[in-house]
């Protein structure tokens, strides 16, 4: 299951046109490289739950045939939060161990081997760590010399140890969501946490690989810029469609299909998605385009949001 419900909020203004899972990352749908991974792992059948801007999702995902998936959607008309998401599907999701993945982060880890150490090791949960970079912007989660998760986020109680962090990828026993209740909730509060205050094993399992959590525009921005070569290739930096004149340059820049870079123009550091103009002599860097934006002939434009036409500080709202 992948959840795509939440509100974007951090991501403002983009989130406005699109849900979160469904901004373009290298000129793809975010939630297209999840779906890609999950199902090089073996998984056929695919959950997507739903809320703000749920459209965007379904045009970028379709009924996932051009992934080899079977995908369903599970609209909420209320947030049911990363618990309460997975509880209300409770019954379609059968028996056998259930993949849940956050529709909003990048990742590119063995989904294999977490399967596998999920079923070798017979823990209720398994949770994909890494590596901790800032424990006081992501919540730490300590574990036990057995693997076993000792706290999260210090719950049920503060525990010392090296930091982790929770990728957002994680396999659990569907029957462990009988323990939460209909309505709003949350599964490390609400459902972990108690599950490890009781002794029920819940195993954090450390990963390598890439992951990039697009938690501002600022980060979106970065993190595509900063992608591994192997993520990489000119078809996903400058789309085929999009067309640069003799003289423009781009430097470090995604270019969105059937944009127009103009002749000695200059962007970069930035993020075009489709449709953008950049006039002739304009200079861009370190910007966010989105859908159809203008830049005039010699216009000036650094560390920017553009959106419906509008212009924002690239951390502003």
């Amino acid at each position: 299951m992948v959840l795509a419900a939440g509100l974007g909020t951090r991501m403002r203004p983009l989130t406005l046109l699109r849900a979160k899972p469904a901004l373009p990352v290298l000129n793809r749908p975010l939630i297209n490289w999840t779906l890609e991974r999950l199902a090089g792992a073996g998984v056929d059948e695919v959950f997507i739950n739903l809320h703000h801007r749920g459209g965007s999702i379904r045009r970028a995902v379709g009924d996932g045939s051009a992934f080899g998936l079977r995908v369903r959607y599970s609209h909420e008309r209320v947030i049911l939060g990363t618990g309460g998401g997975p509880r209300r599907l409770r019954r379609s999701l059968g028996d056998e161990p259930v993949l849940l993945v956050n529709g909003d982060v990048l990742f590119d880890f063995d989904l294999r081997a977490l399967l596998r150490a999920h079923r070798r090791t017979r823990a209720a949960a398994t949770l994909a760590l890494l590596p901790n970079p800032d424990p006081r912007r992501y919540s730490a989660v300590v574990t036990r010399r057995d693997g076993r998760i000792a706290a999260l986020a210090g719950l049920p109680r503060p525990a010392r140890g090296r930091p982790w962090l929770f990728t957002g990828v994680h396999v659990l026993d569907p029957a462990l969501l009988e323990r939460l209740p209909p309505g709003p909730s949350d599964t490390v509060r609400d459902l972990y946490a108690p599950l490890v205050d009781e002794g029920v094993p819940i195993l954090g399992w450390p990963t390598r690989g890439a992951w990039f959590d697009f938690g501002s525009p600022r980060s979106y921005r970065d993190s595509q810029l900063a992608l591994p070569r192997w993520f990489l290739s000119r078809e996903r930096r400058v789309a085929p469609s999009a067309r640069v004149a003799m003289g423009a340059a781009v430097r470090r820049a995604v270019v969105g299909p059937g944009c127009r870079i103009g002749k000695g123009a200059v962007v970069e550091g930035s993020v075009l998605w489709e449709d953008v103009r950049v006039g002739e002599g304009a200079r861009v860097s370190g910007c966010i385009l989105a859908a159809g934006a203008r830049v005039a002939a010699g216009e000036s434009l650094a560390d920017a949001v553009v959106v419906r036409g509008r212009r924002s500080p690239i951390d502003g709202q």
